[in-house]
């Protein structure tokens, strides 16, 4: 006759249930951000395809759906989403590889690429990875809004100044800030959009997960950095994310 396991036993193994499957459900997110981007992207080359429309409307539409899913195992584990991994993140390789492969994916779209990098280094303290997906997050939306083409520049400037927000700041070198700018010259945002730019499942889109941007406002906060937003109607939006440079014992440019 088989015993049951000890309640504690039995607890014990549902909350490392659960903190797996927020990890998973908070990965798969991530992941979906990039995939997004260049599942949209594909689906605008193709709009005009009679054969290739139809299955890239279905792509985007199993993207939404895992979305939705990731964000219910996130719901149901009813557990913290995983602690920033902090280590050296060079904000300017990082971008220069972002806007490599932005750029490749852009081509047809009318969006120009530019970039505004003022660094030869800005190293901050945190996960490179979280940052890689809050920055596709930001190019994605900041290619939505720009249907008819337009500029999209990714910006990289550091200065003396006021430390980022947060709680658990990491070490700054002099009080120095690098600010990494996400700019579009895209229809812009209503005050009233812009309220609730941030809000998860809040979606201007009709196929938006509404889950981007609220994803991006949570690695900012992971990070101690402080997000910011300007915007107009018909002028476009920068979104601006300010991070505290980490002490490496050398100056920054």
């Amino acid at each position: 006759m088989n015993a049951a396991p000890p309640a504690d036993t039995h607890g014990r193994a549902l909350q490392s249930l659960g903190a797996m499957t927020a990890t998973v459900a908070h990965e798969m997110r991530n992941l979906l951000g990039g995939i997004e981007l260049y599942a949209t992207l594909v689906a605008e080359q193709c709009a005009k395809d009679a054969d290739l429309q139809p299955l890239t409307s279905r792509l985007l539409d199993g993207v939404t759906r895992l979305g939705a899913v990731a964000s219910n195992l996130l719901s149901v584990s009813r557990r913290p989403e995983p602690s920033v991994e902090r280590t050296t993140v060079d904000l300017v390789l990082l971008l220069s590889a972002l806007a490599e492969n932005t750029a490749l994916a852009l081509p047809g779209t009318g969006v120009e690429l530019r970039t505004d990098v003022t660094l030869a280094k800005a190293p901050v303290l945190g996960d490179g990875e979280q940052i890689r997906q809050a920055l596709l997050n930001l190019v994605l939306n900041a290619v939505q809004a720009m249907r008819k083409g337009g500029v999209l520049t990714l910006g990289l400037t550091a200065e003396r100044g006021a430390r980022p927000t947060s709680n658990r700041p990491p070490t700054v070198q002099g009080g120095q800030v690098v600010r990494l700018s996400v700019r579009d010259t895209g229809i812009g945002m209503s005050r009233a959009t812009l309220r609730r730019a941030f809000e998860p499942f809040f979606t201007t889109r009709v196929r938006g997960t509404g889950i981007g941007l609220a994803v991006v406002r949570e690695v900012a906060e992971r990070h101690g950095a402080r997000l910011s937003v300007t915007s107009r109607p018909g002028r476009g939006t920068t979104f601006t994310l300010t991070f505290a440079l980490a002490e490496t014992g050398e100056h920054q440019a």
